[in-house]
């Protein structure tokens, strides 16, 4: 039976109440302790009072359990480029709205730097990110599009690809320091030192 502090309370006669982010930061925890590939459905169900055919049901795939926090992420990048002047520097535009996406992220904030850690070190977890953040990068190449009309469209998603490889990189080496301050820091300092300009086709080279 779960309890109360459970992702999921049973209740005879309605359908299982799931909280995503509480069953990726339980999956994150075991995959820490045991090991991914040690990890089945039944140990994560047991972790969270969630069937493991409920837990099959809404999730594609065990990796995509690291990937949950994706959509609010992608919500939160969206909403601050709303807030935002069109005038402002591309590099600050995007620097504010990367940051603000990671800035309150359950899944980073709950389960610590071994999120990224487990992540890093299980290349099937690493494969599917660039898959569970195609949202997010599609997002973040529309605005780069609107601040930036007329830019080809693969520029816009090249960079940014790597507004999001800049990002997860930070995270790791958040993950991997202690960690010491907050996610959003460690993006916020990376980012910074990045200059990225789309130049107009005449003042190309």
């Amino acid at each position: 039976m779960a309890s109360d502090n459970s992702p999921a309370r049973r209740r005879r006669g309605r359908p299982t109440v799931l909280d995503p982010e509480a069953v990726g930061t339980a999956a994150l925890r075991l995959w820490a302790e045991k090991g991914y590939g040690a990890t089945g459905w039944d140990d994560i169900s047991a972790a969270t009072g969630v069937s493991a055919r409920t837990l099959m049901r809404h999730f594609p795939s065990k990796a995509a359990l690291a990937w949950v926090g994706v959509p609010a992420a992608t919500r939160r990048l969206t909403e601050t480029f709303h807030t935002l002047p069109l005038d402002i520097p591309l590099s600050d535009a995007l620097r504010a709205a990367v940051v603000a996406s990671v800035s309150d992220d359950a899944l980073v904030l709950s389960a610590g730097g071994y999120w990224m850690r487990v992540v890093a070190e299980e290349p099937e977890l690493a494969e599917a990110s660039g898959r569970a953040y195609a949202p997010w990068t599609e997002a973040l190449a529309r605005e780069i599009a609107r601040r930036q009309p007329g830019a080809p469209r693969a520029i816009c998603h090249a960079v940014a690809a790597a507004y999001r490889e800049a990002a997860q990189a930070a995270l790791y080496d958040w993950a991997h320091g202690g960690p010491d301050g907050s996610p959003a820091h460690a993006v916020d300092a990376l980012l910074r030192r990045l200059d990225i300009r789309i130049t107009p086709p005449e003042e190309a080279p």
